[in-house]
């Protein structure tokens, strides 16, 4: 059976090692390092960044379909929200950016994670120019629906 835990930990890992991949942005060539610390599964934490740039995954809430006596499908609603600071809020801006880009694109190549769920969906994007009032940090948040077949045996 898959847990709700295990699908948000394959996502972490699959942002931790594609993502970079994907990002693109032309005052920026070379993207600050996101690895498995730069992203966390938890609530967005502005004050508590240990770094410039941080990907919070949050999960929002589940459904759950019956499929049969022994399976439902499940589907996750969860945000990621990238944040990031350390910089002119122009810059700030074309980061939150690519960054959001890299996500989609990341996603929809991967859009199993790798074949562990069924399918993901982006849903909606949320940008937030000035994050608690503050001209150096920026956000984007990212909606998505994870589904998958979870199975009571």
């Amino acid at each position: 059976m898959k847990t709700e835990m295990q699908v948000l930990e394959k996502l972490k890992e699959t942002m931790a090692s594609g993502i970079g991949a994907f990002y693109e942005n032309e005052s920026e060539p070379e993207p600050q390092a996101i690895d498995g610390r730069s992203i966390e599964i938890d609530f967005p934490d502005a004050d508590g960044m240990p770094r410039d740039t941080m990907m919070f995954i949050q999960p929002d809430g589940e459904s759950l379909e019956p499929l049969s006596m022994g399976s439902d499908l499940a589907t996750m609603d969860a945000t990621v929200c990238i944040m990031c600071r350390g910089a002119s809020n122009a810059v700030l801006i074309r980061r939150v950016f690519a960054w959001c880009n890299a996500f989609c694109m990341l996603m929809k190549s991967s859009p199993t994670l790798g074949g562990l769920i069924d399918s993901s969906v982006l849903t909606g994007i949320e940008y937030y120019p000035a994050v608690t009032a503050s001209r150096s940090m920026t956000a984007i948040e990212i909606a998505l629906q994870l589904q998958w077949t979870k199975e009571f045996r």
